[in-house]
């Protein structure tokens, strides 16, 4: 089973008429970082499993995540791109 990491780095507004959410899969992941982190609310309405947000973007902008997105660090983050067959960066 093919998975995919998909990174965002800024805000769901940028992506409006550009994203469209089928295009991640159930086995993917989301991986938020950078001024994606602000608007982490509105992508777990969106991708309610499987979200990661980098610890040190959300620490760097003072972000306090939801229960349902997972924090990770670089390491970790290294590991899923390592354990994923391929990554997009939106």
């Amino acid at each position: 089973m093919s998975t995919t990491v998909h990174i965002f780095s800024k805000p769901m507004s940028y992506y409006e008429g550009v994203l469209n959410p089928a295009l991640v899969g159930k086995n993917d992941k989301v991986l938020l970082q950078q001024d994606a982190c602000y608007d982490h609310t509105r992508y777990s309405e969106i991708f309610s499993e499987n979200l990661y947000m980098l610890e040190n973007c959300s620490i760097a902008r003072g972000i306090n995540s939801t229960t349902s997105i997972k924090l990770i660090d670089d390491l970790t983050w290294v590991d899923l791109l390592a354990k994923s067959d391929k990554s997009i960066t939106w």
